[in-house]
């Protein structure tokens, strides 16, 4: 009930506006515009192609060189002596 007051204030209250008449805004000179010219949308389409791919050549080339990383630190911490000094047999 709480709701449904204001929510019937707000109805009632944009029922007593008036709306404006949205032919007045279009002049003669805007009905005697030419239209504007239509590119191809083939060089647009090509030139961002080329973007996105020269995107995913870096972003591999990225992601290449933290595999890379990543597989530097890969190696066994302990040395073979200290595995066996610890009597781990860790693989």
């Amino acid at each position: 009930m709480r709701f449904f007051i204001p929510v019937l204030a707000m109805t009632g209250l944009l029922a007593c506006t008036e709306l404006p008449d949205i032919d007045d805004g279009i002049t003669a000179a805007d009905e005697a515009a030419e239209y504007p010219d239509l590119i191809a949308l083939s060089p647009a389409v090509l030139e961002q192609a080329r973007e996105e791919d020269e995107t995913s050549a870096a972003l591999d080339a990225r992601a290449a060189g933290l595999r890379t990383r990543a597989a530097g630190l890969r190696p066994p911490v302990l040395t073979e002596t200290e595995r066996a000094r610890l009597g781990a047999t860790v693989p």
